[in-house]
C-alpha cells in the first residue's frame, strides 16, 4: 500500500467536529457521568473486567473484581483481549480481539454492563476477497460513534499477505499492520472493511477524537516498529475538518509517550484511550512491558505532562478502553448519590 494519508470514513463525520463543541465540553461537566475502564488479564482467556472512577485517576473494580463477560467458546477464537466499549442511547456496545490470529473480532451489547447479548463474530473482510487480501489477524477493534450518520465505526489493525510481502516498511512481530474501518447501525450488520490509515509503515491501535476548537480531528496510534526503528511509542496525527471531503490524516508526529519521547522513554506503550476532561486532553496507555498503566495530559496537544503517578488502577490489567457513561446506567453504581 502506498505511503501517505488515507481515510475512507467519508464526509459524514465532518459536521460532527463543528457540532460537537458544546457536547464535548458539556459532557465534561456532567455530574452524573463516571469514567469506566474495561480491561483483560493474562492472555484474555478469563473474560472482560471493569472498574469505575469519578476523577479519571482512581479506579475501583466493579463486580468484586470478577469478569463481567465470559469469553465465547468459539473454535480458535476464545479470547477477550482489548475490550473497547462505548455507551449510546441506553446501550453499551463492546468489541474485542478474539484471538492473536484469525479473520474475525467479537461484538456484544448490554443495557447495564452486567447482562450481555449473545456474542457474535464479525468478519470484516469479505470471504470472496483473494487470499492475498485476507487478514492474518484482526487486532484491537475500537468502537466510535458517528452522530451525523447515526451509526458506529470500528477501527482495527490487520496485516495481509500482500502487505506483508510488499517490502515497504521494517517488520515488527513478523507482521506489517495497516488500520481499517467498518461501520454498523446497531451491531447486527457490518460494512466491509475499508482502509483507514496507511502511513507507509506498521501502525496499530488507532483511536480518534474531534478537536472542535481547531476544526480538526485528532488520532493517537502506536507506531508498531521495533524501538531501533523508532517504534513502540504513541504518536499523534491530525485531519482537517474540510466539509464534504474525506478525512485525510497527516503522518504520525513525534512520540508523545514511550521510546523517543520525553515522558517514560524506557517504557513501551500501546492500546491508547483519548478523552477530553475539564478542558484537558487525557491519553491513557498500557505500558505492557512495565506491567502498569500510564497517563499523560495536555491543554494543547503539544506540551504533555506525565500523570502516571496519580493513577490508582486494579492490578494486572491489560489493554482496554477508558470511556464515560451515565452513572445510573452502570449496574453496580445505579442509584448511588
Amino acid at each position: 500500500m502506498r505511503p501517505g494519508v488515507i481515510s475512507l470514513l467519508g464526509a459524514g463525520l465532518l459536521p460532527m467536529v463543528a457540532g460537537a463543541a458544546g457536547a464535548a465540553d458539556g459532557a465534561d461537566a456532567a455530574k452524573d457521568e463516571v469514567f469506566i475502564l474495561s480491561y483483560f488479564r493474562g492472555n484474555g482467556e478469563t473474560g472482560v473486567f471493569l472498574a469505575a472512577s469519578d476523577d479519571g485517576f482512581h479506579f475501583e473494580p466493579l463486580n468484586d473484581d470478577k469478569p463481567v463477560f465470559a469469553p465465547p467458546k468459539w473454535p480458535d477464537q476464545s479470547l477477550t483481549r482489548d475490550p473497547s466499549i462505548l455507551f449510546h442511547d441506553g446501550t453499551f456496545h463492546m468489541v474485542w480481539t478474539s484471538n492473536w490470529e484469525g479473520r474475525v473480532f467479537g461484538y456484544a451489547s448490554s443495557g447495564d454492563l452486567a447482562d450481555w447479548s449473545e456474542p457474535t463474530q464479525v468478519r470484516p473482510f469479505p470471504a470472496e476477497l483473494p487470499e492475498d487480501d485476507q487478514p492474518l489477524n484482526v487486532w484491537a477493534p475500537e468502537i466510535h460513534r458517528d452522530p451525523v450518520r447515526g451509526d458506529f465505526f470500528i477501527l482495527f489493525s490487520s496485516t495481509t499477505p500482500r502487505e506483508l510481502e510488499d517490502g515497504d516498511s521494517p517488520i515488527a512481530h513478523d507482521l506489517d499492520h495497516r488500520s481499517f474501518v467498518v461501520r454498523t447501525k446497531d451491531g447486527g450488520k457490518f460494512s466491509p472493511a475499508r482502509l483507514f490509515y496507511d502511513p507507509g509503515y506498521s501502525v496499530i491501535d488507532p483511536v480518534v477524537h474531534p478537536d472542535p476548537a481547531n476544526e480538526r480531528w485528532v488520532m493517537v496510534a502506536k507506531k508498531e516498529l521495533f524501538r531501533e526503528d523508532g517504534g513502540k511509542n504513541l504518536r499523534l496525527a491530525f485531519a482537517p475538518a474540510s466539509e464534504g471531503k474525506p478525512l485525510e490524516f497527516s503522518d504520525l508526529g513525534d512520540p508523545i509517550l514511550g521510546p523517543g519521547s520525553s515522558i517514560r522513554p524506557g517504557e513501551q506503550v500501546e492500546g491508547p484511550s483519548l478523552l477530553r476532561h475539564d478542558g484537558r486532553w487525557l491519553v491513557y496507555a498500557d505500558a505492557f512491558t512495565s506491567k502498569h498503566y500510564s497517563c499523560i495530559s495536555s491543554e494543547d496537544l503539544e506540551e504533555w505532562k506525565d500523570e502516571t503517578d496519580r493513577l490508582d488502577m486494579p492490578p494486572n490489567l491489560r489493554h482496554g478502553t477508558i470511556f464515560k457513561a451515565p452513572r445510573d446506567e452502570v449496574a453496580w453504581l445505579a442509584g448511588e448519590d
